[in-house]
């Protein structure tokens, strides 16, 4: 199983509650995973729906050549995005992973990336990206599922006025729960990540929580130097965000 290198993204909004379109079969050469994601939570909606105003485009490469070439085939990979009111893009390098998923096989969950890049300057913004798993099928209890889910509405909740936090966001892929569903924070630096994770707090609690309990099957998370961003969300370009560039 060919694992990954980089990462590339885009996080789009629109005005009006929707679904996202397909992406086209014709995809960059490298691309060993790819899925659209919805922030339903965001907009009080099913996660079986995927009816939301912000999507995630995601996708994992075996070079980072393939993550330029995906960014920059932006109209024909996803001509949808053209309809949003604001985009942005990035190639992203992991530097730090720990766990697994099953974006690469959804049968044998596991670590997804061949290697880490050193850590970026501490100044740097950075993307980090979690995830949540479960064996799907009869044994599925969902009242385990529904506990974690809650346990992630509060920590964004508590999120609000954050230090160096530019912005958080959940999605489920089509599926709901066959493709692990994804957070991505957006941070000014990796300093302000971190006293965000390991400091006191809803994250620290629901962190100790599934040390405990098991509420989920498996976890990951991925730190993430941005390796190449384009455009605006939120309003503002979030390469702007680090300290010694205001």
């Amino acid at each position: 199983m060919t694992r990954a290198s980089h990462l590339s993204m885009f996080l789009a909004r629109f005005d009006e509650m929707r679904n996202a379109a397909p992406l086209s079969p014709d995809l960059a050469p490298g691309v060993i995973f790819r899925g659209v994601g919805a922030d339903t939570r965001a907009a009080a909606s099913e996660p079986a729906s995927q009816q939301a105003f912000r999507f995630l485009v995601l996708a994992l490469h075996s070079d980072e050549a393939s993550a330029h070439s995906f960014i920059e085939h932006r109209r024909t990979i996803v001509p949808w995005l053209a309809e949003a009111v604001e985009v942005w893009s990035a190639v992203l390098r992991p530097f730090r992973h720990m766990g697994e998923c099953n974006y690469l096989d959804q049968a044998v969950p596991g670590p997804i990336f061949a290697s880490l890049d050193s850590p970026p300057d501490p100044a740097e913004p950075i993307v980090i990206i979690t995830t949540a798993g479960w064996e799907v099928g009869d044994k599925l209890d969902m009242a385990r599922v529904r506990e974690f889910s809650n346990g992630v509405l509060g920590v964004r909740a508590s999120m609000t006025g954050v230090d160096g936090l530019h912005s958080q966001q959940s999605f489920f892929f089509p599926g709901v729960l066959q493709h692990d569903p994804v957070t991505v924070t957006l941070w000014r630096d990796s300093a302000s990540a971190r006293a965000f994770a390991y400091g006191p707090g809803v994250h620290k609690v629901q962190m100790q929580r599934q040390r405990e309990q098991n509420l989920a099957d498996r976890t990951s998370f991925t730190r993430c130097r941005i390796v190449r961003g384009e455009g605006t969300w939120h309003g503002r370009d979030p390469l702007m965000g680090s300290k010694d560039r205001r």
